[in-house]
């Protein structure tokens, strides 16, 4: 599936509780989307369908920046071919990639080069 396919959105954080979109992934600190296991599951329809939010170290989000622990660096040039990559942290020793939600649909996955797949 496609990441533009789950309606993202670049976020930029003005404050530890307040963020505000961005259609520049120049200026974006994290990215936020439709949940990819709930859009499927959900016959790809949007309603009632969760948003992941995904923020970047090297691009100034700190670390106890909700949700959390994980981080990922943002690569490309906008949605369409966007990579979540790896960034190695406490959090991360091991550099791993995917997106992982620890609660709720326990949804795990990839995007990379704007495609979003299922580990």
């Amino acid at each position: 599936m496609k990441l533009t396919d789950l309606s993202p959105k670049f976020l930029v954080a003005e404050s530890p509780t307040v963020s505000r979109h961005t259609d520049s992934i120049i200026e974006a600190q994290g990215v936020m989307f439709l949940c990819p296991e709930c859009f499927s599951a959900n016959g790809e329809k949007s309603a009632g369908v969760h948003r992941v939010t995904c923020w970047s170290r090297t691009r100034g989000t700190p670390d106890d920046r909700v949700p959390g622990p994980g981080r990922w660096a943002l690569e490309g040039t906008g949605y369409a071919d966007l990579t979540l990559a790896a960034e190695v942290s406490d959090a991360n020793p091991e550099g791993k990639r995917s997106v992982q939600l620890t609660s709720g649909c326990m949804a795990h996955f990839h995007v990379t080069n704007g495609e979003v797949t299922f580990a």
